[in-house]
């Protein structure tokens, strides 16, 4: 029997009271609904969290506000649009250099965490375990523009998990090369091949991590993090799209740089999909392709399947979308129209939801009190 999935969960509570809104775009093809005023969005809140909670597969719900309905889901790092080489290593070391004190004694995840709560484009993405929070941050801006908050029913995990530590320091301390390999790049005895693929192909959830709340300002916006693992591509992929035409020698030497046995490269040829999809327009490996591949070997047993995978997938400095499955079926939203934004902030104010709540510093408390008697 198939599990009931968060966003159907959600449906089913509280579309008996709001109705859904409908919604094309790409990122957000699952239940939405719209609201008017504080009282409202505490109603659905309410019937959300009493909702997640009669689900096994997810231990909490966090939230995501943004001033625009139309921002997607990727992180700081994804969004910058003119890319160079190792910039990722590059941003986070002119912090470390410039401020080394700041970052004395944390994880590499903390790290992270730390400067992008400081605005520093990274591969996390900000969420909150206080809806109130996420309201506030929906509200707070572009007046002209609707807000969204997103809402996911997940788990938490922690920066000592394996997965979240090898990405992290990976993106501190690592150079990147366009022919490292997952193996090379990732892996090691902590984190075997196979456990790295699992995570980031085979769950189809999402990497979720609370920090340590360092100062106040994060303490109050009860801030998690989303990590983003990088895209990889198939070697075999590139050989076997060219070995009719070169030959399957020639063209392991051009595409395969030399990291491809021929014998499991056969093998494949023989025993994997041919007309695996995924992989046709981007050459980014997809979940869908990862998964076809790893079927056609399960009669040999998973031995025979990671064996095969060896030294195949190739890094990417791209960092990976969350699959179009997950935002179906692990998130929902509440939109917050334009009009209704300032006195949505208004309320919140009323109840200690107020930019000196949000941002504890004095310059915001000031902000706040110029608001009111504004």
């Amino acid at each position: 029997m198939n599990r009931i999935t968060f966003a159907q969960l959600v449906e089913k509570r509280v579309a008996r009271d709001f109705d859904i809104v409908k919604q094309d775009e790409k990122y957000y093809v699952h239940p939405t609904f719209c609201i008017s005023n504080l009282s409202d969005y505490i109603r659905i809140i309410t019937m959300i969290s009493s909702a997640y909670k009669d689900g096994i597969e997810w231990e909490t719900v966090i939230y995501r506000g943004m001033v625009d309905e139309n921002y997607n889901l990727l992180p700081g790092l994804a969004r910058i649009e003119k890319s160079v080489p190792d910039m990722e290593m590059d941003l986070i070391n002119d912090f470390l250099t410039r401020r080394p004190d700041a970052f004395s004694g944390l994880t590499d995840f903390d790290t992270l965490a730390k400067m992008q709560h400081y605005g520093l484009p990274t591969r996390l993405l900000d969420f909150s375990l206080n809806p109130l929070v996420a309201l506030y941050f929906a509200c707070e801006s572009k007046p002209s523009k609707n807000g969204r908050i997103l809402c996911h029913g997940t788990e938490l995990k922690n920066d000592s998990s394996v997965y979240v530590n090898a990405i992290c320091s990976a993106a501190i301390k690592k150079p990147f090369d366009d022919n490292y390999n997952v193996d090379e790049y990732l892996c090691d005895e902590k984190m075997p091949l196979k456990k790295y693929m699992a995570e980031c192909y085979v769950y189809d959830t999402t990497t979720v991590v609370r920090p340590k709340y360092w100062n106040q300002r994060i303490a109050n916006q009860a801030g998690v993090f989303m990590v983003f693992s990088n895209n990889l591509r198939d070697r075999y992929y590139y050989v076997l799209k060219h070995a009719d035409e070169l030959g399957t020698n020639d063209a392991i030497k051009q595409y395969g740089r030399g990291k491809i046995d021929e014998k499991k490269l056969q093998e494949a040829m023989r025993i994997e999909p041919k007309d695996n999809k995924g992989l046709e327009e981007t050459s980014v490996l997809s979940d869908t392709y990862f998964r076809r591949v790893y079927d056609s070997y399960k009669e040999f047993g998973p031995d025979k399947t990671w064996d095969q995978m060896t030294n195949r997938f190739l890094m990417t400095e791209g960092l990976k979308e969350l699959s179009r499955t997950i935002i179906q079926d692990a998130f929902c939203s509440i939109i917050i129209e334009a009009k209704n934004k300032k006195r949505i902030l208004k309320d919140l104010s009323s109840i200690g939801i107020g930019a000196d709540y949000i941002y504890p510093e004095l310059e915001y408390t000031a902000k706040e009190i110029r608001r009111k008697y504004e």
